[in-house]
This record gives structure tokens, sequence and C-alpha cells, in this order.
């Protein structure tokens, strides 16, 4: 779905690269999680990626194609984000409309966009939530309504830069049951940005990013392993984690496996 080769990028010229050759494959249906504390360059791989940053080092093919100033505009369209703050997404009085705002600004049929509107809140389990205003919702709604607003645009790609990094941990919990559902059904790329290990256990791949560079990726067991990548960018195994990793000879299980087998 989308390769990025060689991508270096410097915010002013000369100095420190927030991104230094990054090359990556994200594959259709596939669920991509992207870790590192700040100034890894997981933002700025984003902001590259949504056309935001155009002026880097490297190539980006979409669905095959040199992305490329001609086609940067309709390249984009395959792409939508949810960021961290999901009250700096919020347009609409309702849900709906907030929902609906990115379709008729596109100018998509009414009829068809009450469809795809209705369709994106069931997929978040927010329709009878329709008529509520954004502001009185909890955290987890909250960015669930900015899930189903960038569901509804029916894109390739879904992009989730931090978005559980300001909510509870059951708003957190809602979040992600979402994201294992859009994945099962294997249409959409996911790209998870994140700085919790806890949260890609469900990933098909794993890269773990440290002062602009890649410096480990594969399964998330293989990232789990990597003693010495987690080190270096001063991420923590989570607590389940390391108790599966001492009681069942090495293994790593996730939470729920974890209380089954014990």
């Amino acid at each position: 779905m989308i390769g990025l080769e060689d991508i270096t990028y410097s915010y002013r010229t000369g100095e420190y690269k927030a991104l230094d050759h990054i090359s990556l494959t994200f594959r259709r249906g596939e669920w991509v999680s992207i870790i590192g504390h700040n100034g890894s360059g997981k933002s700025t791989l984003v902001k590259i990626l949504m056309g935001i940053l155009d002026d880097y080092e490297g190539s980006i093919t979409v669905d095959g194609e040199l992305l490329d100033e001609e086609n940067r505009i309709t390249m984009r369209k395959k792409f939508a984000i949810v960021f961290q703050n999901p009250d700096n997404q919020f347009v609409g009085a309702t849900v709906e409309d907030d929902v609906a705002f990115g379709l008729e600004n596109n100018g998509v049929p009414r009829d068809e966009m009450v469809r795809r509107t209705e369709e994106a809140l069931k997929a978040v389990n927010m329709l009878e939530f329709r008529d509520h205003e954004p502001s009185r919702l909890s955290g987890g709604q909250k960015q669930r309504v900015a899930i189903a607003s960038a569901l509804a645009m029916a894109p390739d790609v879904l992009i989730l830069d931090e978005a559980t990094s300001m909510i509870d941990p059951e708003g957190r919990r809602e979040v992600l049951d979402i994201l294992r559902t859009i994945h099962r059904r294997g249409k959409t790329t996911l790209i998870f940005i994140t700085h919790d290990l806890s949260e890609i256990e469900d990933s098909d791949h794993a890269v773990i990013m440290k002062d602009g560079q890649i410096i480990s990726e594969g399964t998330v067991e293989e990232i789990y392993k990597d003693t010495d990548a987690l080190l270096a960018s001063r991420l923590v195994l989570p607590f389940h984690m390391k108790i599966s990793k001492r009681l069942l000879d090495g293994s790593f299980l996730s939470y729920d496996e974890l209380v089954e087998r014990l």
C-alpha cells in the first residue's frame, strides 16, 4: 500500500535530522505500530505521509504510484488521521454533524452522506449518540467519534497519532477494541503511533524509532524480545508481559492469554 524509500528530513538546513534514511513498507490491510518517545521522529513521519511536509529527500509510493507534486492532493484522499486530542477535530454541533462534515465538504451526495455517516457511527458503537453534543461525551467516546469521522471518508489508510494518550484506561480499551474490529475486516491499513508498548499487541508489524532512525522492527514478539532496542529507546515492557516472561519459559502472552493460562 505504501513504500517509503530512504526518507530523510530536517526542519532546517544543516540541522539535526528529524528523519534519517527511513525505509518502510505498509501492506494493504496491515496494522503497523510505530513506537518511540518524543523526538523519535514519529510525528514527522506522519506529517510526511499526510502531505503536510513535502520537502523531504527520498521517495514514497502509494498503491504502486510514485508520490509527486502532481498527484499529491489526489493521493492524500486515500489517508485519514485521528489526532491526540479529539476536541481539536470537532466542528459540528452534534456527533452526526461532525461525522458528516468531511463528506459534505467533499460534495458527497446527501443520500450517500447519510448512509456513510450512519455506518461509521455503527462501526464505533456511537449511533445512539448521534444527536449528542461532542463536548458532553467522555474522552473515549470523543475519540470514537473522531475515528468515525475518519472512517466515513472511506480511507485506504487510517493513521492514529497518539490517539489514546489523552484518554483514561476505559476509553483506551474502547478505542483499541474498535481498531481490532477495523483490522479484522482487512480493508484498511492501520498506522498506529504510540509510546506505549502495551497497545501494540494486535499489530502485524511493529517499528521502534529513536532519534529519527528505525532501531528495530518485526513482529510484536520480536520487538518484545529485542532488549537492546527497548533499553536504547527507554521503552518498558508492560507489567503483564514481564510476568508472562518470568513465569512461562520466556513466552510473551497478551493480558487475556496470561489470565487464562494462570
